[in-house]
């Protein structure tokens, strides 16, 4: 009767955030799995060292001796996007970007009852002018008046950019590395 093989016991790794500074404003957040926190760093330290981690885009700032780790911790689920993922010492290659909606998983290949498929919403500052403050008054509380048309702030950015989906009409994130292009 032959021996049964015991199976190599796999090390007990985790996910990890360790961020990557280029310099003093710019970071990056990358998951690694690893055994400890400390290990997380090193690997990450490693990779920087022999310049394996060249494709974390960083806009260039001072350029001060970067890139180095700055700060790792555990991975909580809570980082809903990471610039890259590494797994045994090797950068994962990141899945390409399918629009699909997570909550109901309309590809947006047919329109929707509601019409259209996806839409992009942003978040903008507007404006409109206080007229006064009406006092008080027997049943009515006191109330802040102000002129029905609005205006935008121009030099105010658009923030906030997430993807509706028509057939749902629920949000969901848009990728990061995914450039908009206005046309």
């Amino acid at each position: 009767m032959a021996k049964p093989t015991r199976k190599r016991r796999q090390p007990n790794q985790k996910p990890f955030i360790v961020g990557v500074a280029n310099d003093l404003s710019e970071y990056a957040s990358v998951r690694v799995f690893a055994e400890s926190a400390s290990d997380a760093e090193d690997t990450i330290s490693e990779m920087l060292h022999r310049g394996e981690l060249t494709m974390l885009e960083f806009e260039r700032g001072d350029d001060r001796e970067g890139p180095y780790t700055c700060d790792v911790r555990e991975d909580e689920g809570d980082h809903k996007y990471v610039d890259l993922t590494v797994k045994d010492g090797a950068v994962i290659p990141p899945k390409p970007f399918k629009l699909r909606c997570p909550h109901c998983g309309y590809t947006g290949k047919e329109p929707s009852e509601h019409g259209g498929t996806f839409r992009l919403l942003s978040d903008t500052t507007i404006w409109r002018e206080i007229v006064r403050v009406r006092p008080a008054k027997k049943a009515q509380p006191r109330t802040l008046v102000v002129e029905g048309l609005s205006d935008k702030y121009d030099e105010d950015p658009e923030k906030n950019d997430r993807i509706e989906c028509r057939a749902c009409l629920k949000e969901f994130d848009l990728p990061k590395d995914l450039p908009v292009d206005y046309i």
